[in-house]
């Protein structure tokens, strides 16, 4: 995975962070609470974050919470194509910095279940193994081996939208404790539609080993173009990294939080 793709990943673990902190039900005790009615619920929201950094970086959250940890965060694969000139692979890959994001910016209206955040993330290092095929400007890059990256200064738009969905109830039947007399649920549970995510990258560095099969001569030349043109490079990356991460994610939360109700997430009183 190149060092983009691991920013957009980090994204996710970001807004996981910022939607599980306020979640009530059967999550751990580190796990801060922020009422929708609260004034001031940004700043709940991103001190909830804070409070669990430390555990989000170590991923523990004590026994019977398997969350993975931010320090390294490792993703096993990410699969990429664009036609005949943009094919790429990358395996088995350690992001180191991730825990250090800030969240700059947020706009909340929980009642609504709409987010809208800004983080921004110092450097990011990456190692792991890469297949990749593209064109970059004169050059045809090919290769398949080890890749290490940095990235400085990423930033990370975030726009979340959610919905409430209630299972069906019978007509004619009673409801106590969200249940009705049938034994049906009644409770506003909370789903997510496709999250959208931009990234501005600052700058970056890349190193892609065995470049050209190994040819010492074209795999300095191939590394030289990448980094003279890591704009260009980034480019090429990003839109399709936003679009098949967003999707990826929407599942994997939707999932996390299917038994998650508005008033669990965001109660009126704390």
């Amino acid at each position: 995975m190149s060092p983009v793709q691991s920013s957009v990943i980090l994204a996710s673990a970001i807004v996981l962070s910022a939607l599980v902190s306020v979640v009530n039900s059967a999550l751990p005790s580190q796990f801060k609470l922020c009422s929708r009615n609260d004034p001031k619920v940004e700043q709940c929201i991103i001190s909830a974050v804070d409070h669990i950094r430390k555990n989000l970086a170590e991923g523990d959250f004590g026994e019977g919470f398997d969350v993975p940890k931010l320090e390294p965060l490792y993703v096993e694969q990410m699969k990429m194509q664009r036609g005949q000139d943009f094919q790429a692979v990358f395996n088995k890959v350690n992001v180191y910095g991730a825990s250090t994001f800030k969240i700059d910016r947020l706009q909340s209206k929980p009642s609504n279940l709409s987010f809208d955040l800004v983080t921004s993330i110092p450097k990011l290092n990456v190692t792991g193994k890469y297949s990749l095929k593209m064109k970059l400007l004169f050059l045809e890059l090919q290769g398949k081996g080890d890749i290490k990256g940095m990235l400085t200064n990423t930033k990370l738009s975030i726009k979340i939208r959610g919905y409430t969905e209630t299972n069906k109830t019978a007509a004619n039947g009673t409801v106590t404790n969200g249940t009705a007399s049938n034994g049906t649920d009644s409770k506003q549970y909370v789903r997510f539609n496709r999250l959208g995510i931009r990234l501005k990258i600052e700058g970056g560095r890349f190193q892609l080993d065995n470049l050209f099969n190994g040819d010492p001569v074209l795999g300095q030349v191939g590394n030289q173009v990448i980094n003279d043109n890591s704009r260009l490079f980034l480019d090429e990356l990003i839109p399709g990294l936003e679009r098949n991460l967003s999707r990826l994610f929407t599942e994997i939360v939707n999932n996390l939080l299917r038994t998650a109700t508005i008033d669990e997430m965001f109660p009126e009183k704390v």
